[in-house]
């Protein structure tokens, strides 16, 4: 998926225009449509950064970045990353919670 295509997939989810995502990182809204349009097609670090923590995941997912060096987890946790960013902070407890009864069933003895 190219970088425009997921960056809008990101911000309909999270229900904001490009307007809202422009001036939470401090962009032009033209520069986010271009971004979505995959007009621009180099866009800054600096930027890829402040899009990534505004959306609540990684410059290394926006950009699609192949996976085939990374265990089974970090590929997991990549794929669904999207996913963890709209959790609220109760919900990640639970979720370290029960990863961390996991580890400890595996643990061994």
């Amino acid at each position: 998926m190219a970088i425009g295509d997921r960056i809008k997939e990101l911000r309909v989810r999270k229900g904001e225009s490009l307007q809202q995502v422009a001036d939470a990182i401090g962009a032009s809204k033209a520069h986010i449509w271009e971004l979505e349009s995959n007009r621009s097609k180099n866009p800054s670090l600096d930027l890829m950064q402040k899009l990534a923590g505004h959306f609540r995941t990684t410059v290394a997912y926006l950009i699609d970045e192949p996976q085939g060096d990374l265990n089974r987890a970090e590929q997991f946790f990549r794929r669904n990353s999207d996913k963890f960013a709209s959790l609220e902070e109760d919900e990640i407890a639970i979720f370290e919670n029960l990863l961390d009864k996991l580890a400890k069933k595996d643990a061994p003895r």
